[in-house]
């Protein structure tokens, strides 16, 4: 074909390109427009239940273990495991069988956010089943592990907490041996690498007692608080074991310092509660403003001479008692009253 004959096919194929070409700058422009999908690469499994207990994702490699009497929050990596908190009595067989469900590995760590049973009957048959302990008990006496430094499970709390441990609490016996603590801080932070990622303990004085602590997992975005903040009732606080309310109260702020939401104030880092469902900084903030303003009515009312049967029928948490009021168990409305009372100075 001559130069002559090219020419009407290189004008058809022109002709033919230009609205492909036109169509697909127009895709182009829409989508440079659009917000891009944010699609999870790894959604979180589904909750697992074993044998009573539910395990839930919370975010990152952190879980939270619920049924054992408290909340367990588990971090979970090519190491090990991690474990906030070893739950009731009665639970230790049930609470392992359900990390046995998300991981094959050892428990590694772990941590003790306060002395209540609730929270440390379980330490010993944890430690028992994973071999023993690991490190030298605090102060160099006893402790280790005959199979090495590697071997067994490292215990943590805050040094007011294990002297909680030692002593009988009601009708629960001291612990003794391997469910004590091995590793006690009492500096405002202790900070330990775990599965690649920083795991930070920060102390929370006389707030729910004399030795809370909370966990903050840097990488996973999630903190872990004990009962210095729960969803399922007033704060319980045990004046006898050096609770205040002014010490919940800088806890839940000391909270929402670690958390940052990530959009609507919705999202963000996760906060793992001693006692309900998993929450975020709203959820924080909420509560916390709560238990400040019971506390500001209350000290208003100490200052005019009221009793505390006068506050009590005064009611200055009424529109509370529908979500965390309770007239039975561990933290019924009048038991928090009257540490409130006691904590402004009523008499």
């Amino acid at each position: 074909m001559n130069a002559v004959g090219i020419l009407p096919v290189l004008a058809r194929t022109r002709r033919a390109l230009i609205p492909l070409l036109a169509a697909a700058a127009l895709v182009a422009a829409v989508h440079a427009q659009q917000p891009v999908a944010l699609v999870p690469l790894d959604p979180p499994p589904p909750p697992i239940m074993v044998d009573g207990l539910e395990v839930l994702s919370v975010q990152g490699q952190v879980f939270m273990v619920t049924g054992a009497g408290v909340n367990v929050t588990l971090q979970v990596g090519a190491e090990g495991v991690l474990v906030v908190d070893s739950g009731a009595t009665g639970q230790t067989d049930k609470l392992l069988a359900a990390i046995a469900r998300v991981t094959t590995r050892p428990v590694r760590f772990l941590v003790n956010t306060n002395a209540d049973p609730d929270h440390v009957a379980g330490n010993r048959g944890i430690v028992q089943a994973q071999g023993g302990v690991r490190g030298p008990r605090p102060g160099g006496v006893g402790g280790g592990n005959p199979l090495g430094q590697n071997a067994g499970v490292m215990t943590m709390s805050h040094e007011n907490a294990y002297n909680r441990m030692s002593t009988p609490n009601g009708s629960f016996p001291a612990l003794t041996g391997e469910g004590l603590p091995e590793s006690t801080f009492f500096t405002p932070r202790k900070e330990f690498f775990s599965n690649g990622e920083p795991v930070q303990l920060y102390s929370q004085p006389s707030a729910h007692t004399d030795g809370d602590i909370l966990v903050f997992f840097r990488k996973s975005d999630v903190v872990s608080t004990g009962d210095v903040f729960v969803t399922t009732s007033y704060p319980v606080i045990d004046t006898a074991r050096g609770g205040t309310i002014d010490g919940v109260i800088s806890a839940l702020n000391n909270v929402l310092d670690l958390t940052v939401p990530e959009r609507n104030q919705m999202g963000g880092t996760r906060v793992v509660p001693g006692h309900g469902r998993i929450c975020n900084e709203a959820d924080v903030v909420d509560y916390r403003d709560m238990v400040t303003i019971v506390r500001d009515r209350v000290q208003a009312m100490v200052k005019k001479g009221m009793t505390l049967a006068q506050i009590k029928m005064a009611r200055p948490s009424l529109e509370y008692d529908g979500l965390y009021g309770a007239a039975s168990g561990a933290g019924t409305t009048d038991m928090f009253l009257d540490a409130v009372y006691r904590g402004v100075g009523g008499k």
